[in-house]
């Protein structure tokens, strides 16, 4: 569903993805794990071409990413795309956020629109504040609309990056809930997270990267009880002791 091959990108002398290779079958949840810096939200950013790359290539479903144009926003209207930040619009209601994209890229009808959105606020759980906006919402609501409005795209493949960070620590499980329901269901999802028990529950496999690398490609159980590379071992230990 995803397939990288040699991905190099720089940001100047920095090279941030160094001959990255990645393949997501269909219907997996990959986590990317790794210290800061390590090239996590780029290699997410790379795959529907919000950060261009300068070389290798990037499909999805088979199609090779785009330059530009018409194909890139067919393209991106398969990839939904969770961020920290939720860009929710300030001056429209939860219910019309969520119906806006498919009238506009989908040509949905608005009835229809309507309909798949009021169903998603319910899948996320939030379907009693669609009349609201998101200023009314708390952090962990909005990020729930964020998804619902991925969602009403019919994506092919969800990418959330670090879609928790932002977060006060007791929203973070509503978003990690409804996250691993869709995991659940299926979904071709590749998470930025630092969320460990997530990655854990949620995770069929875990990608470590460092340095513009992906230096562990393993399950989660294999990674956190066994990591192979002082790297990473490094990591698990700065993060599990805290």
């Amino acid at each position: 569903m995803i397939s990288m091959t040699s991905v190099n990108k720089h940001f100047g002398e920095l090279h941030v993805l160094q001959e990255v290779n990645l393949e997501v079958p269909k219907g997996q949840v990959v986590i990317v794990l790794g210290p800061s810096g390590s090239g996590k939200s780029t290699l997410c950013r790379t795959i529907n071409r919000l950060e261009p790359i300068d070389s290798g290539t990037i499909a999805v479903d088979g199609k090779t990413l785009p330059e530009e144009g018409k194909a890139l926003a067919a393209l991106r209207a398969d990839v939904g795309m969770v961020f920290q930040s939720f860009n929710l619009f300030a001056h429209k209601t939860i219910l019309e956020n969520v119906m806006l994209a498919p009238m506009k890229v989908r040509k949905a009808k608005k009835d229809e629109a309507k309909k798949t959105a009021q169903a998603l606020l319910e899948r996320v759980g939030i379907a009693n504040q669609a009349d609201k906006y998101p200023a009314q919402l708390s952090g962990g609501q909005q990020q729930r609309v964020a998804i619902a409005r991925a969602l009403a795209m019919q994506p092919k493949v969800m990418l959330f990056d670090e879609p928790t960070s932002a977060l006060d620590p007791e929203m973070v499980n509503e978003v990690l809930d409804v996250m691993t329901s869709l995991a659940k269901e299926g979904m071709t999802m590749l998470v930025v997270t630092h969320e460990m028990g997530f990655a854990r529950k949620a995770g069929d496999r875990v990608l470590f990267m460092a340095d513009g690398q992906v230096v562990e490609d393993t399950t989660p159980e294999e990674f956190f009880t066994h990591p192979k590379s002082d790297r990473a071992k490094d990591f698990l230990g700065k993060i599990l002791t805290h």
